[in-house]
């Protein structure tokens, strides 16, 4: 047998997958239990949704840990990955594309995101025995780019929205004589 002429297929097939840092990903996926977390709070309500939120929001923040690729391209960053991997089913890279994954953040905006993040890190905090006897999280300074001209603050779901406005950060701002309220 040759390259020109190989011989009758056999029993195999081989098929090649990248795993890259996914499965260090999926561990601490797995004991924070974020998987079941997302379930919960995004669950698939419409039949007709061909790619559940928790899948999307996992992929999404997956791809932000490994992969940087825009929404529009989240389908061919995840093509050469094992799709279980990815917390995909078979055939769900096929449907990746911008505007399925893009509803995904709408149903997050619309969900219980304190609680769901409050139970994500006390489930860190046990699984991992963080210590928190000294851990201060300073959320005071915000700083996006882009342009916002729809964000007005108006109400979305019941809920409040950001504003965004003009400003200096606090930890920006000259020490003497002038003071930036949160």
């Amino acid at each position: 047998m040759d390259a020109a002429n190989p011989g009758p297929p056999g029993p195999f097939e081989l098929s090649s997958r990248r795993l890259g840092g996914l499965p260090l990903v999926n561990h601490f996926w797995h004991r924070a239990g974020l998987a079941g977390l997302l379930v919960r709070y995004l669950p698939a309500t419409d039949a007709r949704v061909r790619l559940a939120p928790a899948v999307a929001v996992r992929l999404v923040v997956t791809n932000l840990l490994l992969g940087r690729a825009p929404l529009y391209g989240l389908g061919e960053w995840a093509a050469p990955f094992a799709p279980g991997l990815l917390g995909l089913a078979p055939g769900e890279v096929e449907v990746l594309n911008d505007d399925r994954v893009g509803r995904a953040p709408e149903q997050l905006f619309d969900a219980d995101r304190a609680s769901l993040l409050t139970e994500l890190m006390l489930s860190v905090i046990t699984e991992f025995g963080v210590a928190t006897a000294e851990v201060h999280n300073d959320s005071t300074s915000i700083s996006v780019h882009g342009v916002y001209r729809g964000a007005t603050g108006a109400p979305r779901g019941g809920k409040p929205t950001p504003v965004i406005t003009f400003g200096i950060p606090r930890t920006t701002a000259p020490t003497s004589n002038s003071w930036c309220g949160s």
